[in-house]
């Protein structure tokens, strides 16, 4: 097996693209050949499958499968861990983790091996039915994840310990990555701003108890297979924090970028699996706005679609 024409070589010049990605890139195929000799695997084809904003993922394909390499250049790969654990542990559609390895001992980085998910992504669903139909199931899935319980809010170590952090610190540190300077300050004025940051000081987004969340949920994250009817394969890319407050991740699935169809379906299917309560019903539009408002930034910064999540946080701003 030729490995070879994974190595993608990335100029020095090249910008935003660090030293720990262009090396990765750069010898890609060089480590999915040490990967793959330790693990035993006698693959027939391997190709550079998708490039997130945090992972290489390089398909491997066997005469009986396909598995999933996934290499963290930077990320330590301890949230993503965990997350597909606790959704494996309990029976939720998500990948299943085949070996990983986090000490960057073997190769100069954390990656893991992971079932093949099949199925698109529920942005590429062209029809409202459809929509609706992902949307509801991802809704229902949401719901039954949001009640695993977890020992600390924000994402663990590598080593699978917590730091004793409230869910409060860590939605700032979201806020922070997803709308991170200058690009706040270009979509949204200094009044806005301080608005904004003072919501995060608002005492009815206090929560006893962390759970597991998404982190970073939209119907990107939902693969699914569609022929008459449509069928919720695996909640997929889990964001840098992945315990808090699962409404949040409701919060971000209902954004204004998304279609109708989708938010009527995902409101539809969580509420379905069990009815909001009074603390949530008043959670919720906080969590919308600050998600709507960190949307359009984060698509802002990536020259991706954000007005109608834009204009929908301005409108709640005006409510506040």
């Amino acid at each position: 097996m030729n490995y070879s024409a994974l190595n993608h070589y990335v100029p020095p010049v090249a910008e935003g693209v660090s030293d720990a990605w262009r090396h990765a890139l750069g010898r890609l195929g060089d480590y999915t050949s040490v990967v793959v000799r330790a693990t035993n695997l006698r693959p027939s084809g391997v190709v550079l499958y998708a490039q997130t904003e945090q992972h290489l993922l390089v398909r491997i394909s066997t005469p009986g499968e396909h598995v999933m390499l996934r290499i963290a250049p930077e990320d330590d790969l301890a949230a993503h861990v965990c997350f597909l654990r606790m959704m494996n542990g309990q029976g939720l559609p998500s990948a299943r983790i085949i070996q990983r390895d986090l000490s960057c001992t073997l190769v100069p980085f954390a990656y893991a091996l992971e079932s093949y998910v099949p199925g698109v992504a529920a942005t590429t669903l062209g029809s409202d039915p459809l929509l609706r139909g992902a949307g509801r199931q991802a809704g229902r899935n949401l719901r039954r994840m949001h009640r695993t319980t977890l020992p600390g809010a924000g994402r663990p170590m590598r080593s699978g310990r917590w730091h004793a952090r409230s869910w409060v610190v860590a939605l700032r540190q979201i806020g922070a990555i997803m709308a991170a300077p200058p690009t706040d300050a270009l979509l949204f004025g200094e009044a806005e701003r301080a608005t904004l940051l003072a919501l995060l000081a608002d005492s009815r987004l206090a929560i006893s108890q962390p759970v597991l969340m998404h982190g970073a949920f939209g119907p990107e994250a939902v693969r699914c297979t569609a022929g008459l009817h449509i069928h919720l394969e695996a909640l997929v890319e889990p964001g840098y924090c992945v315990s808090g407050d699962g409404l949040f991740d409701l919060a971000c699935g209902m954004a204004a970028v998304y279609p109708a169809a989708w938010r009527e379906g995902l409101l539809e299917g969580y509420q379905g699996a069990a009815p909001l309560s009074e603390a949530e019903q008043a959670r919720l539009p906080i969590l919308r706005l600050l998600a709507n408002a960190w949307i359009a930034c984060h698509r802002y910064s990536r020259a991706q679609p954000h007005a109608a999540a834009h204009e929908e946080a301005l409108r709640m701003l005006e409510q506040v």
